[in-house]
């Protein structure tokens, strides 16, 4: 079992990319499924507001750090080996094992253009991948998707992994309602991760990554998503912050947890 660190309601997996990555072979090859989330700020503070979407956040088989924010959060709070695990860092490194592991994939999200060119990547940079589906949803409401007959084509084409990249947090809605009827399917909410990989959108440079900074660039790349909810959510984890920071200053730095599998 993963330890956790809590950020008010919500329990963030103590992991970096290497824990996450045997994590999810060892829950594979155990028949241990469940679905992942990726999270970030924005994310930590829909799920303190939503009991329901803060559940599945708990309730998830890992849902990884993806912001350097949480990160000093994790750290601050003894688990120094936390390191953040981005939903494009992770769907990479998956596929590149793929193969040894025989692994498939199928993805779910985006736009058709999208879905297009992630499925042209695939083909240039990963050759003898396995890919079971790539599909392009109608743009709607949750309540809208059918459920039942996702989850029946899922299982009739047996993919390892299922992909979406719906955004959060229609993702994590529909991933929580799709694994209890799959048979074996990892399903993982990635998001944005769909656009880096096919190239639409530009990832923040890794010195902005590194020092918390993605957030913003995203923004700035995307100026019809600033408004005063984006704002609040960025800056709610700064609290979070200084709370365990605090601590340190006063009473000295705290001991050192280590991963539990």
């Amino acid at each position: 079992m993963i330890q956790r660190f809590n950020i008010d309601k919500i329990g963030i997996s103590a992991v970096n990319l290497a824990v996450t990555i045997d994590a999810v072979k060892k829950a594979y090859a155990d028949g241990d499924i469940g679905y992942i989330c990726v999270t970030n700020s924005r994310t930590c503070y829909i799920a303190n507001r939503d009991e329901d979407y803060c559940r599945i956040q708990n309730d998830s088989l890992v849902t990884i750090p993806d912001g350097m924010p949480l990160v000093w959060i994790a750290r601050l709070n003894g688990f120094k080996e936390v390191n953040r695990v981005s939903g494009i860092d992770l769907l990479r490194n998956l596929l590149g094992i793929s193969t040894e592991n025989n692994f498939s994939h199928y993805f779910f999200g985006s736009k058709p253009e999208t879905i297009s060119l992630i499925e042209q990547k695939l083909l240039q940079e990963y050759p003898s991948i396995d890919i079971r589906g790539i599909v392009s949803p109608p743009f709607q409401p949750i309540e809208k998707f059918n459920i039942q007959q996702i989850a029946d084509e899922i299982n009739r084409l047996e993919p390892t992994f299922f992909w979406c990249g719906l955004g959060a947090p229609k993702q994590e809605f529909l991933i929580s309602s799709l694994q209890p009827r799959l048979k074996n399917t990892i399903c993982i909410g990635v998001g944005l991760a769909f656009d880096y990989f096919a190239g639409t959108v530009k990832r923040a440079p890794s010195w902005m990554r590194r020092n918390g900074l993605e957030g913003i660039y995203r923004l700035i790349q995307q100026p019809g998503r600033i408004n005063y909810k984006s704002i609040i959510a960025l800056s709610s984890i700064i609290p979070f912050i200084l709370k365990p920071l605090t601590r340190k200053i006063l009473f000295g730095s705290v001991g050192s947890k280590k991963h539990d599998n």
